[in-house]
């Protein structure tokens, strides 16, 4: 576990010591976490499938992949494969693209480190660990969602398209677009509401139906272990959000945003006791709530108990990763980290 540790403690201890990071820093963390999800060697609960999409991927030929479900993802493995012969090009790739997304949307946030250090426990070590398809929409995502902060509704509408090659579920975010307008909401409307049309035929059309089975109707729709909890994770902060919203310094715009994530992220509470597998995938694209939300607290408060908020944001994830490394029913596939250079016989 010192690896997930250090990985925690380090941008912690210098959001409690308020460090002034450069930016040859930011890229050190940009290298080391890209490397430890990249080079994880049987890490993650789905570390089976995804060797097995490589060496699936590298059965089809690239018209099959083109025209077939998640074609960005397979092109990927279809890629490793030609290449390296195995997962590790993959998931370097999805570590960077993760990551990448991760670091600019921090930065842009006014206390970034406190913001990195709570992406540690799940957005990195869990989801970027473990679900590669995922945690490539998740940090394109991130990358959107700064294209929206700078009100670039084409780019960010761009960026999820990408993502949705990656995995199917982020078509379910080009609505953010309009919800996110307080100028030519009629327009905006319009548009983002033809392109997200158009995005649900291209990847969700012809398995809605399929997927409607998997993930609220058969016994799979209640396999998520903790999906509640996760869900919980998002509802705290929303909540806080809209309890103190008109005193976050944002633009109309990004308040408008964060505002239908934080209603979005409440909604899922009672809906996740119904269908716990549906809602936390769902939930996971909401998880920046926790990033903007707690990097603003503190600056809510008058600056003499700005220390002891920080410190109390950090110890409660700090707590987080305790329990789920220690006694989460999938921690074991977690537990210990391995690296690839470091595992004979890899």
């Amino acid at each position: 576990m010192f690896a997930y540790w250090t990985l925690f403690v380090i941008p912690a201890l210098a959001a409690i010591g308020r460090r002034n990071v450069p930016r040859q820093a930011w890229f050190l963390l940009f290298v080391v976490v890209t490397v430890m999800i990249g080079l994880r060697y049987r890490v993650g609960g789905d570390w089976g499938s995804y060797i097995a999409y490589v060496t699936r991927a590298g059965a089809l030929t690239l018209s099959e992949i083109i025209t077939g479900q998640d074609p960005g993802y397979y092109l990927l493995s279809w890629l490793a494969d030609r290449l390296v012969g195995s997962v590790w090009l993959v998931n370097l790739v999805a570590g960077a693209v993760y990551t990448a997304g991760l670091v600019r949307f921090v930065r842009r946030l006014p206390d970034p480190l406190t913001a990195f250090a709570v992406s540690i426990p799940y957005m990195t070590i869990v989801l970027a660990m473990g679900y590669t398809r995922q945690a490539m929409a998740f940090g394109l995502l991130l990358w959107g969602l700064v294209y929206l902060k700078d009100s670039r509704k084409i780019a960010f509408v761009l960026t999820i398209a990408i993502a949705a090659t990656f995995h199917k579920s982020a078509v379910i975010l080009l609505p953010l677009a309009a919800l996110s307008a307080a100028k030519n909401r009629t327009w905006t409307y319009f548009w983002v509401g033809f392109a997200s049309l158009g995005m649900y035929y291209l990847f969700l059309q012809e398995q809605s139906e399929q997927l409607w089975e998997n993930y609220v109707v058969d016994d799979y729709s209640q396999a998520s272990q903790g999906g509640a909890i996760r869900v919980a994770m998002n509802a705290v902060p929303a909540a806080l959000f809209l309890l103190f919203r008109n005193r976050f310094q944002m633009s109309r715009e990004q308040h408008r945003l964060w505002f239908w994530i934080s209603v979005l992220s409440l909604i899922c509470m009672p809906l996740v006791l119904q269908a716990p597998t549906a809602v936390d995938r769902v939930a996971l694209y909401f998880m920046p709530i926790q990033l903007v939300v707690f990097s603003h607290f503190a600056l809510l408060f008058h600056p003499h108990n700005r220390p002891y908020l920080r410190l109390g944001i950090l110890a409660g994830y700090g707590l987080v990763q305790f329990v789920w490394l220690n006694y989460a029913f999938h921690a074991h596939a977690w537990v210990p980290y391995r690296f690839w250079p470091l595992v004979e016989n890899a």
